[in-house]
């Protein structure tokens, strides 16, 4: 006996019907429902000190999109990472038009692919991180669909970050710019094979997906960590903007550090439901991290443009 096709209006009726979790949506409703954890299914729980204000599947894009204008437990999550995304892309644009007007300014292909790959990468990042907060909610698959997506982005940052600190660092030694480029792509290509399993959610994964992470960044932060032991702290904040680097370091740890233990809500769960969770303390300090990595960049651009050297 063959059983006939289904609508994908049905299909998701019965992943619903399926999960004593999920309430059964309601097509009707213009504005996406917030919820209890209580209430929300097994697959959207990924914070237990969270209680109130959990997007409830909404199994419709539209809905899902609304969430941009209703206050929630995700609406901090998109809009840092969303406005980080869009204010990457002004950088660009920014850098783009200084130097088509400064004669001073004279930017070669290597600066262009050192700045561009960054700025591509962080704007990739974040805004794959925005879509996923959107719509991790909508339903099962398209919940691990765009999990999948931000792990994709997190790598593709990593990998963009590295690649432009090592053009820097290491201007006049090619081959070893080749060596840590590749350990940056084989890194990025390792954590996104390790991490797609995952799925982008659930308490179980939240310090393994830390610790990967963690481990992406210390690999893209090695040239940094070459280059202050070859030319000494004050050469390397001078030539290639070491400091700039540390603070992006301790900007990306500190975040990692609050996702991972889930502070501060682990220590008063319900207070920080809507404002100051963990998750959206890790996407603000990711930004930032970001912000200092072009800064870096800058300062290393202008010695180089200043000495010239090789």
């Amino acid at each position: 006996m063959t059983r006939r096709a289904t609508s994908p209006l049905e299909d998701s009726q019965l992943l619903t019907e399926s999960s004593p979790a999920t309430p059964k949506p309601d097509y009707q409703s213009y504005w996406p429902t917030i919820g209890s954890k209580d209430k929300i299914p097994g697959w959207l729980r990924d914070n237990d000190y969270i209680l109130e204000g959990h997007p409830m599947p909404t199994y419709s894009y539209k809905r899902s999109l609304r969430l941009w204008r209703c206050l929630h437990m995700e609406t901090m999550n998109i809009w840092t990472h969303l406005l980080g995304s869009v204010a990457f892309i002004a950088v660009g644009f920014t850098l783009n038009h200084s130097v088509s007007l400064s004669k001073e300014l004279d930017f070669t292909r290597g600066d262009v692919f050192a700045f561009g790959s960054f700025l591509a990468s962080a704007t990739i990042c974040f805004g794959l991180s925005a879509g996923f907060h959107t719509l991790r909610s909508h339903s099962y698959n398209i919940h691990h669909l765009w999990g999948r997506m931000d792990i994709l982005g997190i790598c593709f940052l990593a990998l963009g970050a590295g690649t432009s600190m090592t053009y820097y660092a290491f201007y006049c030694r090619p081959f070893i710019q080749r060596v840590y480029w590749g350990l940056n792509l084989f890194s990025a290509i390792g954590a996104a094979i390790t991490l797609f399993d995952t799925g982008g959610g659930g308490n179980k994964m939240r310090t393994l997906r830390g610790g990967v992470f963690s481990l992406l960044a210390v690999s893209a932060m090695l040239p940094i960590l070459q280059s202050v032991i070859e030319l000494g702290w004050t050469r390397a904040s001078n030539e290639i903007g070491a400091g700039w680097y540390l603070a992006e370091a301790l900007s990306l740890l500190t975040g990692v550090s609050v996702f991972v233990g889930r502070f501060p809500e682990r220590l008063s769960p319900g207070t920080f439901d809507i404002w100051g969770h963990s998750h959206q303390l890790w996407h603000t300090f990711a930004v930032l991290g970001g912000a200092f990595h072009v800064v870096a960049l800058v300062a290393a651009y202008d010695y180089r443009r200043m000495h010239k050297i090789c």
